[in-house]
């Protein structure tokens, strides 16, 4: 039970007790805490008991201080009802009681009778106020919990979809004006020990995770006007907005110490590690997208310097000399053709190379970029080779599959898991198919080189349609049917020019091309050498083969 806790207060010692003995008389829900002789003393007892005081009553004549004036001044600090007990029977002393929110006055001498009457009646009072007074807190809590629950939607929409920032309106006035630090987190590479975690186990570790971070963001604000708000992104992605009114605040120290509070918290208490980024600071919350963007853009630094780190805007990048643009693409187009002629050792060189050139890679969104156009172009080299392969895993998810990499490790595993998948599709696909009719084309192709050949007429001896042919050839060979062919008469052009007595001309009408000049920059395009430039060498080494034999 919650007892009403009083204060008497009168200058004669007699009447106090008197008093005192009234109160304890009037049920066991009354408890006088103090008494005192005069307002002085009795704003003592006030402060000693914290302002836990329900009822005062006091006495209106007193030396130091009269009762008016106590009421007056303790209800600066304190909240209380006070009833007044006077033998002056003043109606200026009344009217001014009341004003004070005096709940009744009193003449003495006191009817007993008449005292427990307007005790029950200020019980009554008092209980109606304690349950307003719950009541009002209780929904200015609701309220407060509302306002935060929407100001937690509006950054968790904003931070977790690319939107139209208008399309919000004024959401900025919700919140205070002042200086703000966004801060990224994200979990590491997981244990192998959680792949056997089931889906409450996750439950519970986020909301493990989420405590452990709005429990960290609570104490490194307490006792200051600083805010804080924390609330869960993608499915490994925490988000934490904090703000300080104060525009010279010290984020640099403040940003960080927070940081590694959270990186050694979350590792002390769960299986995990997270790392966790933060860029500059905004004035601005219609900035905070681009905020997003740049902790974004530093939690990529992951995959140069690994996790479990802090990164700020004055991270410092690599030292090594970064590949060009053309670097890259020479090597990924090279192992686009390796996959599709399912060459798994070609690949693995090719792949080798192409990781040789990453680890040199000083910018996250150029490495990021680079893998990614890799596993488009194995991809399609699939794709286009895949007849007879079911389901084929679409791109979308192996993309998100490498989003999710927290390391250059990881992201390189995504690429070679890629190309053995796709190498094993493409050798499954040519296994399954007839083998013969390509075999047959083959043939053909090789004793017509002097023909005008068309798709059509190779596809013709094989009883096949033309479109059909080609898909099944480019399937089962690595390449087109017209790169099939250019490349056999290239080759067969090489041994015809080792004779001397064929004239250029000579040597395109045995391979089926009328056109000299056209016939010289196609050999130059496949060869890198004109057809007069690889005979000169030709015949000039095999001189000195011949010369050095003699000898």
């Amino acid at each position: 039970m919650q007892t009403i806790k009083t204060l008497i207060v009168d200058d004669e010692a007699r009447i106090r007790r008197g008093i005192e003995r009234l109160v304890n008389s009037c049920g066991e829900e009354w408890e006088v805490v103090a008494t005192a002789s005069d307002g002085k003393e009795a704003l003592d007892c006030f402060h000693a008991a914290q302002g836990n005081i329900d009822l005062l009553i006091t006495d209106v004549k007193m030396p130091e201080m009269d009762g008016l004036t106590l009421i007056k001044e303790a209800k600066k600090r304190y909240s209380f009802y006070p009833l007044l007990i006077s033998g002056y029977d003043d109606f200026a002393y009344l009217q001014t009681a009341l004003r004070e929110g005096a709940v009744d006055y009193l003449l003495k001498p006191v009817d007993r009778e008449q005292f427990r009457t307007r005790m029950s009646e200020i019980r009554t009072i008092i209980s109606n106020g304690r349950y307003q007074n719950h009541k009002r807190g209780e929904m200015e809590r609701e309220a407060e919990k509302l306002v935060r629950t929407r100001e937690v939607q509006t950054l968790s929409y904003i931070t977790s979809m690319d939107i139209d920032m208008t399309a919000l309106g004024y959401w900025v006035d919700e919140f205070p004006k002042g200086t703000y630090s966004l801060f990224y987190i994200r979990m590491d590479t997981l244990p192998v020990k959680t792949r056997s975690f089931k889906s409450n186990d996750w439950k519970a570790y986020f909301y493990a995770l989420e405590n452990i971070m709005a429990e960290l963001l609570d104490n490194h604000f307490a006792r200051s006007d600083r805010r804080g708000w924390n609330w869960r992104g993608g499915d490994s992605d925490f988000w934490m907005l904090l703000f300080s009114p104060e525009t010279e605040f010290e984020w640099e120290t403040a940003a960080y110490d927070l940081s590694v509070q959270i990186r050694s918290a979350i590792q002390k208490y769960t299986p995990f590690t997270v790392s966790v980024a933060y860029g500059d600071i905004i004035e601005d919350l219609y900035l905070l997208p681009d905020a997003k963007r740049q902790a974004v853009a530093l939690m990529n630094y992951r995959f140069l310097y690994g996790g479990n780190q802090v990164f700020r805007p004055s991270q410092e990048k690599g030292s090594l000399p970064s590949p060009s643009d053309k670097d890259l693409s020479v090597v990924v187009q090279k192992l686009k053709r390796s996959v599709e002629q399912g060459n798994p050792e070609e690949a693995a060189e090719c792949s080798k190379q192409f990781f040789d050139l990453l680890d040199r890679l000083d910018s996250p969104s150029t490495l990021q970029t680079a893998v990614q156009n890799a596993m488009i172009l194995i991809h399609s080299a699939g794709l286009e080779n895949r007849r007879g392969i079911a389901n084929p895993v679409s791109i979308e998810d192996e993309l998100h599959q490498a989003g999710r990499a927290t390391n250059l490790h990881e992201l390189k595993q995504c690429v070679k898991m890629m190309v053995d998948r796709v190498i094993g599709d493409i050798r499954q696909s040519r296994e399954s198919a007839n083998m013969k009719p390509v075999e047959q084309a083959k043939l053909w192709i090789k004793d017509n080189f002097d023909q005008d050949i068309t798709i059509k007429k190779i596809a013709d001896q094989v009883f096949m349609n033309p479109t059909y042919f080609s898909e099944v050839f480019k399937i089962q060979t690595g390449e087109t049917v017209l790169d099939y062919l250019t490349r056999q008469r290239m080759e067969r052009a090489k041994e015809l020019l080792g004779d001397q007595r064929l004239k250029l001309q000579d040597v395109c009408g045995r391979i089926g091309y009328q056109d000299v000049k056209y016939f010289s920059r196609l050999f130059k395009q496949w060869t890198g050498q004109t057809p007069s430039k690889y005979r000169e060498l030709t015949i000039a080494y095999e001189g000195n083969e011949t010369h050095g034999d003699e000898q």
